[in-house]
């Protein structure tokens, strides 16, 4: 169905925007950027030159106390829409124990997060009952596909499949992203912040009103750019087609193709509200503002990534090519990009680098390997239950010359040590109740003039209950792993609490035993 046979009117139209930001239950992190990205999402909609809702028929809800308010406001206002009814959701997601999408709220109890959380098979009950004519669902929140995966079930997906709603996930079954607590009390959270930033700037080439489904493949291009994760949608009916927001990419790329270096920018605000750095104009010696606009998320996935960061240098975009054009201050660009230079995007580029600075050999992405070290890999994954979408990002493996013969895979959720006789997994999310103990003893060998000693040190690693020793002398590769990165890896919770919830704490321990 084409855009112009939807109503672009919000007549008998109702939008539900919730944010969970705080927490009652202290094992739960605040997300201050959640609360950010509720504000941008009323912003976008209520804006009379992108979204067009009458503000009295947007309703912002943070923080709600119980999951039982929520749900009632959800029913009640899903009866009685006629039109086009459009949830938003920004904050914690988990898995319960069935592999049901679980939405946080103030009082939610991890513990019990099945009853006091918000179960999506509720909000599913209450689409499935509206008489909208479009829904629209987005949920903006961590959930780990994994967890499905591990119980075998597709629940999640099965729970949005609606007749004639569009949902939008900021994650394909996967933890979202956030910047790291100390730095979001001005930001959005990642994924709302690239579609409001990317609603704001448009998309050229495309019809006066944009919808979901011309917005999706731009969206995921972006997060994959900024090396973010990737975001997934299922859509029924032709709620692909409705027009979400006016194309403001239009009018700026006729704006654009005029005589540009006539129209005086330096008044202009080079930055939108939606979290975008600011970066100050100035008259024929800055960066080109077009191409800062259009790349910025390309060098700084270029410069965080541990593979390539070190080919990234400065000057990172071209300079304005007259004195009577402005240009972005060249070094508040330089600046903001060499930020990222140290500072991962995601949990997956730090791990990595982690990897790397304690010398463990990381696995080549894509394929890119030989053939004894596709077989090394493969070994590996089999010996470890590495399956589906887990990936190995580096491991270290000692063969029968060493004392205890063994490995340690670091997959992008869990570390496993696997010795002769039993596997210990241990989750990232839980790291930090990993325990270490060495002890040493001094063995004789040989006979006659040919004798001596070796100190053998035994390392014994304690987690959940288990425990599981690693003998080794003269060298002591699989120790050293350990001593190396598990307090690199607690370190980096401390930095990073935010990548160590959701996704990252399904519980592999089954999965390992085999």
């Amino acid at each position: 169905m084409p855009v112009s046979e939807h109503r672009t009117d919000r007549d008998g139209s109702h939008a539900l925007l919730l944010g969970a930001s705080a927490f009652r239950h202290p094992k739960i992190l605040p997300v201050p950027a959640a609360a950010n990205s509720l504000r941008a999402m009323e912003r976008m909609l209520t804006d009379p030159a992108l979204g067009g809702w009458p503000s009295a028929q947007v309703t912002s809800v943070l923080d709600p106390p119980n999951a039982v308010e929520v749900i009632r406001r959800i029913r009640r206002l899903a009866q009685r829409t006629t039109g086009t009814l459009l949830l938003y959701y920004v904050g914690h997601g988990h898995i319960s124990p069935s592999g049901e999408l679980i939405l946080t709220v103030h009082d939610t109890d991890p513990e019990d997060a099945d009853l006091t959380g918000i179960e999506y098979s509720r909000v599913r009950n209450a689409l499935l009952g509206s008489p909208a004519a479009v829904k629209i669902v987005i949920l903006d929140c961590c959930y780990s596909g994994r967890a499905i995966e591990a119980l075998g079930s597709d629940t999640v997906s099965d729970a949005v499949a609606v007749r004639g709603v569009y949902t939008l996930t900021a994650a394909d079954l996967e933890v979202a992203h956030v910047a790291p607590l100390a730095e979001q009390s001005a930001v959005p959270t990642s994924f709302t912040g690239q579609l409001v930033e990317l609603v704001r700037t448009g998309l050229p080439g495309e019809s006066p009103w944009l919808t979901l489904d011309a917005i999706y493949p731009h969206l995921a291009a972006r997060l994959r750019h900024a090396g973010l994760p990737a975001p997934n949608r299922l859509t029924t009916d032709s709620a692909a087609h409705f027009p979400f927001v006016r194309n403001t990419g239009r009018t700026s790329a006729a704006r654009r193709s005029g005589n540009t270096s006539a129209e005086p920018l330096g008044t202009a605000s080079p930055t939108t509200p939606s979290g975008r750095p600011h970066f100050d104009p100035v008259k024929g010696a800055g960066y080109d503002i077009e191409e800062v606009d259009a790349r910025r998320l390309d060098v700084i996935a270029l410069v965080a990534d541990p593979r390539r960061r070190r080919r990234a240098r400065a000057p990172y975009f071209r300079h304005v090519s007259s004195k009577k054009r402005y240009g972005y201050d060249k070094a508040q660009v330089d600046a903001y990009i060499e930020r990222h230079r140290c500072e991962p995007a995601s949990f997956v580029d730090a791990l990595r680098m982690l990897l790397a600075d304690a010398g463990i050999p990381l696995v080549a992405e894509g394929g890119a390997q030989t053939r004894r070290a596709a077989r090394e890999v493969d070994k590996v994954e089999s010996k470890c239950a590495i399956y589906g979408r887990e990936q190995l990002i580096g491991f270290v493996r000692v063969g029968w010359s060493g004392r205890t013969p063994g490995m340690i895979a670091f997959t992008d959720t869990r570390i496993t040590i696997r010795t002769n006789f039993i596997p210990l997994v241990i989750p990232y999310s839980h790291v930090e109740q990993a325990r270490l103990s060495t002890t040493s003893v001094w063995e004789g060998w040989g006979a006659g003039d040919a004798v001596g000693a070796s100190e053998v040190f035994t390392m014994t690693v304690g987690f959940g209950g288990r425990e599981v020793k690693i003998e080794e002398c003269n060298q002591y590769p699989l120790q050293n792993t350990l001593s190396d990165t598990l307090p690199a890896l607690s370190n980096l919770q401390r930095n990073h609490p935010e990548w160590f919830v959701s996704g990252l704490t399904a519980d592999h321990a089954d999965r390992g035993e085999g």
